[in-house]
């Protein structure tokens, strides 16, 4: 059984793995996208935690180590801008892929 593109329904080649030759569309979305918008979403959690106060949390009450518990605390913006930017940087790498195979059809 041959393969459709869901946008044109041109059939697709074996090697047409991201997008489809005929109209371009996007056929699948890289593993690093979907773990790039999970990412971004644990950093909007940690900002909600981050804007309740981390202090709050009661990581001190002897559920972790309080050394780790303090530091913790201490760098909990970066643990925050972290997950953003994590987030984004697998986005984007994603995306960079989807592009050079656009690309790649583009001049074949």
């Amino acid at each position: 059984m041959t393969r459709r593109c869901p946008e044109c329904y041109a059939e697709l080649p074996d090697d047409a793995v991201w997008v489809c030759p005929t109209c371009g569309y996007t056929l699948h979305t890289p593993a690093a996208a979907k773990a790039g918008i999970v990412f971004m979403l644990l950093g909007l959690a940690l900002l909600g935690v981050f804007v309740y106060g981390p202090e709050n949390l009661g990581l001190t009450s002897g559920i972790m180590p309080t050394d780790l518990a303090n530091l913790t605390i201490a760098n909990f913006p970066l643990l925050v801008v972290g997950a953003f930017a994590f987030g984004a940087f697998l986005a984007a790498a994603a995306a960079l892929k989807i592009r050079s195979e656009q690309a790649r059809l583009q001049t074949a």
